[in-house]
């Protein structure tokens, strides 16, 4: 029997397409990196899904919230770092207006820090409350048997129609 602790860490970047697709995403945003770059070329594969890379990732958020706007259903896929850049449009296009932003925050340096390297990453100690400070909900995504905490987060930023994250801490995986 598979438990959450044996299952490989990171999530499979194609049963997280599927699970967002069936979720209703429209859109993806993102601007590659080491930890999401298997999801990205998933995402990129997929005719049914638009992705739009900005150049920084304020852009992201805010250009999820006129995709919002309009009627579709964007994901953010945005590193911890990335979302400390993104902070201001994160305030003024999502938790100030009530956009039900959907983020995925890729959690730079908790694999290191849970393997006990140091220097831990400041990226991993700041990220967690960040997220709170903002009041996002948030839930984590280290594996395949996580997967439904997508649909969790999905539904809490639908109903409360306010921003909302899952943070994972490893790479995807094929």
């Amino acid at each position: 029997m598979t438990t959450p602790e044996t299952l490989p860490s990171g999530v499979s970047a194609a049963l997280a397409v599927a699970t967002l697709k069936r979720l209703g995403m429209t859109h993806t945003l993102i601007i590659p990196d080491s930890e999401s770059r298997l999801l990205f070329d998933t995402l990129n594969a997929d005719p049914d899904v638009m992705v739009i890379s900005p150049t920084r990732e304020g852009e992201s958020i805010s250009i999820a919230a006129g995709l919002w706007a309009g009627g579709a259903q964007p994901w953010v896929i945005i590193q911890n770092t990335g979302l400390m850049e993104a902070g201001d449009a994160l305030r003024g296009c999502g938790v100030g207006p009530r956009v039900p932003l959907r983020l995925i925050v890729g959690w730079r340096g908790y694999a290191g820090a849970r393997a006990g390297r140091l220097p831990i990453d400041s990226a991993y100690t700041y990220t967690e409350p960040l997220l709170a400070a903002w009041d996002l909900p948030t839930w984590h995504l280290m594996n395949d048997g996580d997967i439904d905490v997508l649909a969790a987060m999905d539904q809490a930023a639908a109903t409360t129609s306010h921003p909302a994250a899952v943070i994972t801490g490893y790479r995807f995986r094929p």
